[in-house]
């Protein structure tokens, strides 16, 4: 089943977002799956910051159905680092 998880992953990234990416963790949770998939960022998001080879880290719920409901980018790092940076919360507005 878990190679079943990680095609419905990579399908989606590829087909619906056109990024492809590497699959770092797979973890069953009750009646869905978590997986984390490291991506290499868009270039445009690379200028703004000033930074080069950025890899971005999504966590995407998959459900037994193998449908992906929700994917959130969790972290970024340098492509030649170990250490990878939180992404900052969107600010909650009353």
């Amino acid at each position: 089943m878990i190679v079943k998880v990680i095609e419905a992953v990579e399908k989606f990234f590829a087909e619906t977002l056109n990024r492809s990416g590497k699959i770092i963790g797979v973890t069953p949770e009750a009646s869905m799956w978590k997986v984390k998939i490291e991506v290499p960022e868009e270039v445009e998001y690379m200028r703004k910051k000033a930074l080069d080879d950025l890899m971005a880290i999504y966590e995407v719920v998959v459900n037994t159905g193998l449908q992906v409901l929700s994917f959130q980018r969790i972290a970024l790092r340098e492509r030649d680092s170990l250490t990878s940076y939180p992404v900052d919360e969107p600010a909650n507005e009353s």
